[in-house]
């Protein structure tokens, strides 16, 4: 019996199988990969503090998390993003400093590899300082943002 199409489409059958196959498998790694879960919650920490979330995760195995934790400060505020076993695939990446306005709420999904690990995987948001105002002699500074005194954390699973 002959083989319909061309010579061409004869030659990439098999890649196309092989292609097939691949995205396959790949779809299936993807859905069978053990999902992490964050500690949920709100904390409220003044400077020197951090607020951390503890990650649930496989210990046999990598996991992959997906959270969102919104960052908010009454007055300007500089705070390093820090963690455990978490490998960041979106921003902040760890050791990040992130600057915070007065009023300013700051949104950060987290999209991540967790390592596996005895249980002490974690997140954390630490408030390091408060950023001096820009003020030269002659200016009137009565107006310069005022620090923050305390920074609020909130974190939550995505599903």
């Amino acid at each position: 019996m002959p083989v319909s199409g061309s010579a061409s489409d004869r030659r990439l059958r098999p890649f196309a199988a092989l292609t097939a196959g691949l995205v396959a498998l790949l779809l299936a790694g993807a859905a069978s990969a053990a999902t992490a879960r964050i500690e949920e919650g709100s904390k409220l920490i003044g400077k020197g503090e951090s607020a951390e979330f503890r990650i649930s995760s496989s210990p046999d195995e990598s996991s992959e998390l997906r959270a969102t934790c919104e960052v908010s400060a009454g007055g300007d505020a500089g705070i390093t993003f820090d963690g455990e076993h978490y490998i960041p695939l979106s921003e902040p990446s760890v050791g990040d400093v992130l600057t915070i306005t007065a009023g300013e709420t700051r949104r950060f999904d987290l999209t991540g590899t967790v390592e596996k690990n005895r249980g002490d995987a974690y997140i954390a948001f630490s408030f390091r300082d408060v950023p001096a105002s820009m003020c030269f002699p002659g200016m009137v500074c009565d107006s310069a943002p005022a620090g923050a005194k305390n920074v609020s954390v909130a974190c939550r699973n995505v599903k």
